[in-house]
């Protein structure tokens, strides 16, 4: 029986998450996290929702760092493996972590299974959530709290401290995944079946593919 490759799981999970999804969230693929890294696919709503991807080609070394980095942004984190990385999965993934295994049936076709469900992390880092913006970001989110004030001509890591230091997580949360939904450039797409992708925004990178749900009853 031949591999499951990445693209095969990447096409079920968005699949399966655009089913449970909602008209607000946006999905994107290689969501970058600062110089930290980039996960697989991200789902932008009303949290953060992180998905890491791990295909038949592919080995669980990078896991523990992945894990961490994650941890730090994410409120939900699943892993999605194969069959063959499930025994290994399910001794090193931290407490918290959900975990999904796409298989191969007789048939060729893709099966998504949940395996455990990801818990909402109680602890997170504010700077890497607040780093995820661009700077004109920062400065809005900024303005909205009346705290811009000798720090419009800062550093966008300044701006991020500031903004940091200055939020609860749920407020920063929200500031965030606003910002982030409000953005210009993502590459919008019907869920999958329901037509044809729209055109990708000129001068946008490559490694940004987002799918805004859509209704799977319209």
């Amino acid at each position: 029986m031949a591999p499951v490759t990445e693209l095969e799981i990447r096409s079920a999970v968005h699949e399966a998450v655009v089913r449970g999804g909602s008209l607000h969230e946006l999905v994107i693929d290689e969501f970058v996290i600062g110089e930290r890294g980039r996960i697989d696919i991200a789902v932008i709503g009303d949290h953060l929702i992180g998905y890491e991807l791990k295909s038949d080609l592919d080995t669980l070394a990078r896991l523990p760092r992945q894990m961490d980095v994650f941890g730090d942004v994410f409120d939900y984190c699943t892993l999605v493996v194969t069959s063959r990385h499930l025994t290994k999965a399910r001794q090193v993934l931290n407490r918290g972590w959900g975990l999904a295994v796409v298989d191969r049936t007789a048939e060729d076709t893709l099966i998504y299974r949940q395996v455990r469900r990801a818990q909402q992390r109680r602890f997170s880092d504010n700077l890497a959530l607040a780093s995820l913006l661009w700077r004109d970001e920062l400065l809005r989110a900024l303005d909205s709290l009346d705290a811009s004030t000798g720090y419009r001509s800062r550093t966008r890591y300044e701006l991020a401290e500031r903004l940091a230091r200055m939020t609860e997580r749920d407020q920063l949360r929200s500031l965030v995944t606003s910002a982030l939904t409000a953005r210009q450039g993502w590459r919008v797409a019907k869920a999958p079946h329901a037509g044809d992708e729209t055109s990708q925004s000129a001068g946008v990178s490559s490694r940004f593919l987002a799918r805004r749900f859509l209704s799977q009853r319209r």
